[in-house]
């Protein structure tokens, strides 16, 4: 830790730590910093009270340990912690300064938007920057690279402005992330709004949503905006597609119900799929996934139906249908449409969330289709 704070101190005009400002024996950021900083840590009796007024508000005794959140280095400036307990420090260091911030993002967010930020833009008020992230799922990084290339070699710079790209996989989705700063806000604006019509034009729908958008939630918005209802038939996702669904505030509007039909009885006595189908071709089968869906949206009354019956693991596989073989149907009054995919990677959790994942970007691009 003293090392990191000691690079980080040698090339930056702002340090900002995150984490390790606890009442307990690992919690040593302040320790840390008050060694690098050469700075004592000081008492404040203001800030003990403050931390045992939380508790005593919410009528528990306060443990001796979190005492230890009462110092600060000498010199620094508290920043009030309005969830938890630990409070946030500005150090100044000569030209530099040193923030303390908690780890947990419920205590640091509100400690960067009433403070930290403010205090940034005050220190550099002609310094703006803008942040654009494109989220696609369901392809290769290296895919995506290589269509985004013209888009991201192109000079996009100029006096006064400054474009920087970044591409990140994670639960295979895939961010495409562009900051412009410059010394206007109008001309970040502009360029971003540029680069965002060209990502447009070579991505086109394999872009699903933008920022903090979820697949979740861009099909929940297009369920409502189209007045559409949805139910859910689930086998290897075991409810965690009706789960993602369900995360998003006001999902009642089209979200009718999720089954979970985990065994063959289910499956038969739920859904209405045919002993013989199950019989003949497995309960993972693209038949069995179209009388899931099938019976799904007949039994629920539903626009559109989504099922999900596969193998996640680690066990259950064979040659013919190995781990990761899942098996969706997708069903509305035009139809039904059935496909498989083969996760031949990862183990049962990401399997389960590729799955669930699949099955709402199908119903994305069916429902725009």
């Amino acid at each position: 830790m003293e090392h990191a704070l000691k690079d980080a101190l040698e090339r930056s005009a702002v340090v900002l730590c995150s984490g390790g400002l606890g009442p307990t024996f690992d919690d040593l950021t302040r320790e840390c910093a008050s060694k690098v900083l050469k700075k004592p840590l000081i008492f404040s009796q203001k800030i003990l009270d403050r931390i045992q007024a939380k508790f005593k508000a919410v009528g528990r005794p306060m443990a001796a340990e979190n005492a230890r959140q009462a110092y600060v280095l000498k010199g620094a400036s508290p920043i009030i912690n309005s969830v938890g307990t630990a409070p946030g420090q500005i150090i100044p260091v000569k030209a530099k300064t040193v923030f303390l911030l908690p780890g947990p993002p419920s205590e640091l967010a509100p400690m960067m938007d009433s403070t930290v930020l403010p205090f940034l833009r005050k220190k550099s008020p002609n310094v703006f920057s803008k942040t654009l992230v494109l989220h696609i799922f369901g392809y290769p990084e290296s895919e995506i690279d290589e269509v985004i290339e013209p888009v991201i070699s192109r000079n996009w710079n100029s006096p006064g402005v400054a474009v920087i790209f970044g591409i990140l996989a994670h639960r295979s989705i895939i961010d495409v992330k562009v900051t412009v700063q410059s010394k206007s806000s109008a001309a970040d604006r502009k360029v971003l709004a540029d680069i965002r019509k060209a990502l447009y034009g070579i991505l086109g729908d394999k872009i699903y949503g933008e920022d903090e958008e979820t697949l979740e939630s861009v099909v929940g918005s297009l369920l409502k905006k189209k007045g559409l209802i949805l139910s859910l038939a689930e086998s290897c996702t075991g409810g965690l597609l009706a789960s993602k669904i369900t995360r998003i505030a006001g999902s009642s509007d089209y979200f009718h119900r999720g089954l979970i039909t985990y065994s063959d009885a289910s499956k038969i006595d739920l859904l209405g799929v045919k002993h013989q189908t199950l019989k003949k071709f497995g309960a993972v089968s693209e038949e069995t996934a179209r009388e899931m869906a099938l019976g799904c949206l007949k039994r629920s009354g539903s626009n559109w139906a989504l099922s999900v019956t596969g193998i996640a693991g680690p066990s259950g596989g064979s040659k013919e249908k190995p781990v990761g073989t899942v098996c969706f149907g997708v069903a509305s009054r035009a139809g039904v449409k059935t496909f498989t995919k083969h996760f031949n990677y990862g183990g049962r959790a990401q399997i389960q969330e590729r799955a669930a994942l699949t099955a709402l970007d199908t119903l994305r691009k069916a429902i725009r289709l």
